[in-house]
């Protein structure tokens, strides 16, 4: 079972809670979604976050190996 499909989930339990006036019950399941999509949205974030020296470290040793930077 994906995100996705946890989620739609629980939107489903919380709709059925709504038509039986359980405020509190559908709050918390709300709230439970926007925390699953958060922590999802933080954890793809984190997944295709470059590492921007590490970017300039390669770019160099190009430019080194390239002959186009003198190596100090």
């Amino acid at each position: 079972m994906n995100i996705r499909q946890i989620v739609l989930a629980l939107e489903e339990v919380e709709e059925k809670l709504n038509k039986q006036s359980t405020s509190k019950e559908c709050e918390m399941i709300s709230e439970l979604i926007d925390k699953i999509i958060a922590d999802d949205l933080d954890i793809e974030n984190k997944a295709f976050k470059i590492d921007e020296s590490k970017i300039l470290d390669t770019i160099v040793k190009i430019g080194i190996d390239t002959g186009q930077i003198g190596q100090a």
